[in-house]
């Protein structure tokens, strides 16, 4: 652009949240134009001074006070006596889009974790154009739109990923839109705040679970029952679950073994052991099936069966095994 002793913001497009002014070489007298929904911030070495609102304005000592006096001006010294950055601010709502993966437990009392993949959309607006441009002027390679967006969905997607790993997959799953109230309410409204920015609502539009959801088409027995599972907040059946495959992969290999590969083992916390048949009498043992007689092993076995937790193939084929071991004990 060609430069003019009227300074305007012009051409702004809908997603344009800044636009600075390409000259640093300000003439005293110029026109400022702020546009309804704008706001003209004057800035030098990195620093902010003064701010123009919507309106059309001189540039005098009058105006500019802050950066007046930071410097001595003098008004009337030369035609371009100062020199400053001026940025022009959109005060208008925005929209921006996040897509994340976090590793969460699988439900709240389970010891494994899964990837957890989500989606959703966010508005916000410029609520304080100083501090904005405080906070965001040394985070930014540079003072564009594009540089200021990215800087925005990713600082916004760090929190996601931090608040989400905090809860389990049947909680989000089942109650996916308190979780996200909650996470605006609690934590993301508050750093926006920190920013200079209003979060004006955020949404999440899906949830996924790919490894899962990956082993349930390979593994259709035990990776499908699983997520359903999950989606629909059984807790209590989702530990039965991983319960079973944990027994079965023990007693014998199995294709129900698979859906291990989806999950990830929690490392023990706060000296918790990790969740396994209790054999208080033998503490020290290390695989607690192989201390089983072949009578417990057997009941346990069937008792699956019975509650549908594995396929008649399955049971003939461990029950075979045990009794193999038997006949050559």
């Amino acid at each position: 652009m060609s430069k003019t002793n009227v300074i305007e913001w012009t051409n702004a497009g809908p997603d344009d949240i800044l636009w600075v002014y390409p000259y640093e070489d300000i003439r005293w007298g110029s026109v400022v134009v702020v546009h309804e929904y704008e706001t003209a911030v004057f800035m030098r070495d990195g620093k902010v001074y003064d701010v123009l609102n919507p309106g059309r304005h001189t540039i005098t000592t009058q105006n500019i006070p802050l950066l007046t006096r930071a410097y001595r001006l003098v008004m009337g010294y030369g035609e371009t006596p100062f020199k400053a950055t001026i940025v022009f601010i959109s005060l208008k709502q925005f929209r921006g889009r996040f897509g994340i993966s976090s590793r969460v437990r699988i439900s709240p009392n389970a010891l494994y974790t899964t990837e957890l993949q989500a989606f959703g959309d966010y508005w916000f607006r410029v609520a304080d154009p100083v501090l904005f441009l405080t906070q965001i002027a040394g985070a930014v390679k540079s003072l564009t739109t594009q540089d200021v967006s990215n800087f925005i969905r990713s600082f916004l997607s760090e929190l996601l990923m931090q608040e989400l790993s905090k809860r389990s997959a049947t909680d989000v799953y089942t109650n996916l839109e308190e979780v996200t109230r909650r996470i605006k309410a609690d934590v993301v409204a508050e750093a926006f705040a920190q920013r200079g920015l209003e979060l004006i609502d955020l949404k999440m539009g899906g949830v996924s679970l790919p490894l899962l959801e990956k082993m349930e088409k390979e593994d259709p027995t035990y990776g499908l029952p699983l997520l359903i599972a999950i989606q629909k907040g059984e807790e209590d059946q989702v530990l039965q679950i991983v319960k079973t495959v944990e027994s079965m992969r023990a007693l014998g290999k199995s294709p129900g073994a698979g859906i291990m590969g989806a999950l990830f083992a929690i490392p023990q916390m706060l000296g918790a052991q990790p969740a396994q048949p209790a054999q208080p009498s033998q503490p020290a043992q290390p695989t607690q099936p192989a201390q089983k007689s072949y009578a417990d092993r057997l009941r346990e076995l069937k008792k699956m069966l019975d509650d549908g937790l594995i396929t008649q193939e399955d049971y003939d084929r461990v029950k075979k095994q045990i009794l193999d071991e038997m006949s050559r004990g």
